[in-house]
C-alpha cells in the first residue's frame, strides 16, 4: 500500500482526534515534505536507512531547523504506525530515535531580544500612546503571552479584582483541506479554541505599572470584546504582526524589529535575569516542563554573563 493511500484513510481518523489546527498542521507537512518525497512509495518500504537521510538532506540542503524535522519526522511516524496498527500491513520498526546534528540544536536555539534600554522604551511608548493594539503589544512584553493567545483575550478574561489575565483560548489562521485531506487552492479558517497544552491554560499577574491602562479600556468595553481591538470583532495574528512591525520601526523608531515571539522571548529572559526563579518564569508562561524554558527562552546576555563571572571570583582576587 502506498503512503498517498496510507495518508488518505489516516487523515480521516486524525480529523476526530485532534483540533483543526493541529491536523492542518500535521496535513501541511505531508502535502509541502512527504508526498513528493514518499507518497507513491509502498509503506512497507520506508525505513531507518531510507528516512535519516531524507531528514539530514532537509537540514543539510534545505535548511530546515532540528524542530521542523522533527515535526515531520513524528507525523511520517505516525503514519507508518497507522498503517501498523489500524490498517494490519507488514512495516519497518519505527522505535528507532533520531540523532540530531547538535550544530542544529544550537542554532535553533538562539532566539532574539530586546535590551533592558529597548524594552523600557516599548513599554515607555505603549503607555504615553494607549490604544487597543498598543495595548496588545504591552500586554505581550509584560505577560509572555504568545501572539495567538494575545488575539483571542477578551476583557472578561480579565480580572481587575485579583489582577490577573486568564489565558484560556488561543486564535489562529489554519488552512483547511478538502475532504481528502488535499490542500487545492488556499483556504482558511480563524480558529479560536484551547490554548497550546494544558499547562498553557493558565493565570498571569497584570503588572502594576500598566493596570490603570488596563482599567480605562476595561471601563468602556463589553466583557466579549477583545482586547486587541476593544471590538466584538478580534484582530488575526498577521494583522497584529504586521501592526507590530510598524509601531517599533516608525512609532518607537528602534533600528531593529525583531520578530513577535520576541517579546515573549524579551519578557522570560529579563525576568531570569533579574534573579525571578525559574519555575515561576515557566508557570507564566504556560510551559509543561522547566527545562524547556531554561533550553528554549532563557539565554543570559553578555552583560549578564559578565556580572557573574566578575561576582563569582570576586572573593577570589581580593
Amino acid at each position: 500500500m502506498k503512503l498517498e493511500d496510507v495518508y488518505k484513510e489516516w487523515v480521516h481518523v486524525k480529523a476526530r482526534q485532534v483540533k483543526l489546527s493541529s491536523l492542518s498542521t500535521y496535513q501541511l507537512i505531508y502535502i509541502k515534505k512527504l508526498a513528493p518525497a514518499f507518497g507513491n512509495m509502498e509503506i512497507e518500504q520506508l525505513n531507518k536507512k531510507i528516512i535519516v537521510p531524507f531528514l539530514n538532506d532537509l537540514m543539510d540542503t534545505a535548511g530546515l531547523s532540528v524542530k521542523s524535522c522533527n515535526d515531520i519526522l513524528i507525523v511520517l511516524k505516525m503514519l507508518i504506525r497507522f498503517a501498523d496498527e489500524e490498517l494490519d500491513l507488514e512495516v519497518h520498526n519505527i522505535t528507532w530515535k533520531m540523532i540530531w546534528p547538535s550544530k542544529n540544536k544550537i542554532a535553533a536555539q538562539k532566539l532574539e531580544r530586546y535590551s533592558p534600554a529597548e524594552y523600557k522604551k516599548i513599554v515607555d511608548y505603549a503607555l504615553e500612546n494607549p490604544s487597543p493594539r498598543n495595548l496588545g503589544i504591552l500586554l505581550t512584553i509584560c505577560s509572555g503571552m504568545r501572539v495567538g493567545e494575545v488575539c483571542a483575550l477578551q476583557w472578561e478574561d480579565i480580572d481587575l479584582t485579583n489582577k490577573t489575565i486568564h489565558v484560556c483560548k488561543t486564535l489562529q489562521r489554519v488552512y483547511v483541506p478538502d475532504d481528502d485531506g488535499i490542500f487545492g487552492k488556499a483556504r482558511t479558517h480563524i480558529e479560536i479554541g484551547t490554548p497550546k497544552t494544558s499547562n498553557s491554560d493558565r493565570y498571569i499577574p497584570i503588572l502594576k505599572n500598566i493596570l490603570p491602562m488596563v482599567k480605562k479600556f476595561s471601563a468602556v468595553c463589553n466583557p466579549n470584546y477583545y482586547v486587541c481591538t476593544c471590538d466584538e470583532r478580534y484582530t488575526e495574528p498577521r494583522t497584529l504582526r504586521n501592526y507590530y512591525k510598524e509601531f517599533i520601526l516608525e512609532k518607537v523608531k528602534l533600528d531593529h524589529c525583531i520578530k513577535y515571539h520576541g517579546l515573549r522571548h524579551t519578557f522570560a529572559t529579563t525576568l531570569i535575569e533579574n534573579k525571578i526563579d525559574v519555575k515561576t518564569v515557566s508557570t507564566i508562561l504556560g510551559h509543561s516542563d522547566v527545562s524547556t524554558t531554561l533550553n528554549i527562552y532563557v539565554h543570559p546576555s553578555n552583560e549578564a554573563k559578565t556580572d557573574a563571572v566578575n561576582s563569582g571570583l570576586r572573593r577570589i582576587f581580593k
